[in-house]
């Protein structure tokens, strides 16, 4: 599965503050570039920068009726230059907003949201739904409802854990078994981990904890290392070789799609098809 998109997208000028995929539906030949870099280092998924596409997230730039333009736009903007053979997911992230009663969100309002968005993924051809980089186990789950609800395509499921005094938990206090269990009764079909703060020895636990309380295939996506800013910019600490020498683990951990999140490059890409192609001839 491709890396951080946006981290590549930033490098190309976009700015990550504002409206990522409008950014791409106006510089399609760029965003065609990245994609290209991505299948061609042998990713088998490219995952589309839909995860903010959702109409409550969109409302802040005024964009919540372009909701289905946008996301079925950039879905086609991958599928124009899809290898055979290759799969694109539609991403969906969090809504940024938090449900009742810590928020004003109503579980309704969240349904709707993210039904739309996985509708118009689907209608712009998208093979996979790959929920993302979730906190709430309950907003999770109501993307995966919808997703499951509108579309019959294969859905992956990720939280973001982060090490926490308890073990591990994502930032709404949500521990890996207890989502691993939540999401496999849900009917996720991939279950796993991705961004946090977590570093790559930690992934592995992490993997192992998600193993043991479900029979799903899981999917291991951390950071690149941790930030830092150089010159004005981030930059993160772990370089492709480094990234790759966990795969095996992660492997054996019961992880079925490996990839790279923030900070990652194509070239970590390169070095995790590598891994598991040396592990895969041994």
């Amino acid at each position: 599965m491709s890396g951080a998109m946006s981290t590549m997208l930033a490098r190309e000028g976009a700015n990550l503050g504002g409206c990522v995929s409008q950014w791409i539906v106006d510089h399609a030949e760029v965003y065609q570039d990245l994609v290209r870099d991505y299948y061609q280092v042998g990713c088998d998924i490219v995952s589309a920068a839909t995860s903010s596409l959702n109409s409550i997230a969109l409302s802040k730039f005024g964009l919540a009726d372009k909701t289905e333009e946008l996301n079925q736009r950039v879905i086609q903007i991958i599928k124009a230059v899809q290898p055979q053979g290759t799969f694109v997911s539609g991403n969906i992230g969090p809504t940024g907003k938090f449900l009742k009663p810590l928020g004003e969100l109503t579980l309704d309002e969240l349904l709707d949201a993210y039904g739309q968005q996985a509708k118009a993924l689907a209608a712009g051809g998208a093979e996979i739904i790959n929920i993302l980089t979730m906190y709430d186990l309950e907003e999770a789950v109501a993307a995966l409802h919808a997703a499951k609800f509108h579309t019959g395509l294969p859905i992956i499921v990720s939280l973001a854990f982060n090490p926490a005094a308890q073990g591990y938990r994502t930032m709404m206090g949500v521990s890996p078994p207890e989502a691993a269990k939540r999401l496999q009764a849900e009917g996720a079909d991939v279950i796993g981990a991705n961004c946090g703060s977590l570093d790559l020895e930690q992934v592995t636990e992490v993997l192992h904890l998600l193993k043991a309380h479900c029979g799903k295939p899981l999917i291991a996506k951390p950071n690149a290392g941790s930030p830092r800013v150089v010159d004005g910019r981030e930059q993160y600490s772990i370089g492709p070789h480094q990234f790759a020498e966990h795969v095996p683990q992660w492997l054996e951990a019961g992880a079925r799609i490996i990839s790279a999140c923030c900070g990652s490059s194509p070239a970590h890409l390169k070095e995790i098809v590598k891994k598991v192609q040396e592990i895969g001839q041994g």
